[in-house]
């Protein structure tokens, strides 16, 4: 299985920052300029910080669902891990997740920390405690990311599944942060309502346009046979034959050699669902009087089923954060 980068937490995290920040703000009622814009200027950078060092140890899981190790500790069977990164995530969800809130914990009170230095040392110490407490609403805002960002990695880079996954992450994101502002915006306090509200309005946008994306996949990958066309054609078992068996490489060479010692031509569309290593060929026979190589049409990699259900289960996610952000807008405009 070809590993899948990470996918950067330092502007998911600092985004979520700023927001966190502004808030905290309103919370606060802080009505001067200038410690509102500190502390709207500081959280993020620590936030951006905080998801950079994140992004190395969250995520990395295998296509059946199981934990991805390093390629140094890939098991004695010889199972295709994912190199992906997941220090934290291959020690299990419980320790992932208590490293997780200990890592929000301490970046709250470094920023409480670092408030609190222009007053001096004994504003440290008050913004540590500050910043400790006020960590705590950001636990459950970067789980929803965290969660999200876990999946990156257990379907193959560049697959269906794989784009799904990563586009995830932002939607998560454009969700913390629409929920935030949308609750922000009725605090007393709240210094720019209104533009909270729109942002808001913008993040939903964002997370209606990639469950769109989502569902679109969904119906092209439901089009798609469920068995390999023309079963019992002996070219198109051939090729699906050597490409499971791993015989040719993973790219377009390597799949034109199969065709072609299998009595095939030509590549033809390649799709990859990225779960699972079935493959189905489909070849087209020559319409021409004499005979000649079948043409490949398609081949598809993966498991459809497995494809399917992550694709719907990634909609129902963002259907369920656009479900809560129509409750709350009702609220809000009361």
């Amino acid at each position: 299985m070809s590993p899948d980068a990470p996918v950067p937490l330092v502007f998911p995290c600092g985004a979520i920052g700023l927001v966190g920040g502004w808030i905290t703000a309103d919370v606060l009622e802080m009505d001067e300029l200038v410690p509102r814009f500190l502390l709207a200027g500081v959280t993020p950078i620590v936030a951006a910080l905080l998801g950079h060092y994140l992004t190395q140890r969250i995520g990395g899981v295998r296509g059946d669902g199981s934990m991805a190790f390093g390629a140094g500790d890939a098991p004695a069977d010889g199972a295709p891990w994912v190199d992906a990164p997941g220090k934290w995530t291959r020690r299990g969800p419980f320790v992932a997740g208590v490293l997780a809130l200990w890592a929000i914990v301490v970046a709250g009170v470094v920023n409480g920390m670092t408030i609190g230095l222009v007053v001096g040392p004994a504003g440290m110490i008050i913004g540590a405690a500050f910043g400790a407490v006020f960590a705590l609403p950001f636990v459950p805002a970067l789980a929803v990311v965290l969660i999200a960002a876990n999946r990156v990695g257990r379907a193959r880079a560049g697959s269906i599944v794989a784009l799904s996954d990563r586009r995830a992450v932002w939607a998560a994101t454009a969700a913390v942060i629409a929920v935030a502002l949308q609750l922000g915006s009725g605090l007393p306090g709240a210094a720019a309502p209104d533009l909270g509200r729109l942002v808001a309005a913008m993040g939903f946008a964002v997370v209606a346009g990639l469950c769109a994306l989502d569902a679109l996949e969904i119906a092209r990958v439901l089009k798609l046979p469920r068995e390999r066309s023309g079963a019992g054609d002996e070219v198109a078992e051939r090729i699906a034959g050597e490409i499971e068996a791993g015989a040719t490489g993973a790219g377009d060479d390597g799949a034109a050699s199969s065709a072609a010692r299998a009595g095939g031509k030509g590549t033809g569309e390649r799709i990859d669902l990225g779960l699972g290593d079935e493959v189905q060929v489909e070849v087209v026979r020559p319409t021409h009087a004499y005979r000649g190589a079948q043409q490949i049409a398609r081949v598809v990699r993966g498991d459809r089923g497995r494809a399917v259900a992550a694709l719907r289960a990634g909609l129902m996610r963002g259907a369920g954060a656009l479900a809560i952000g129509a409750a709350l807008w009702s609220e809000v405009w009361k």
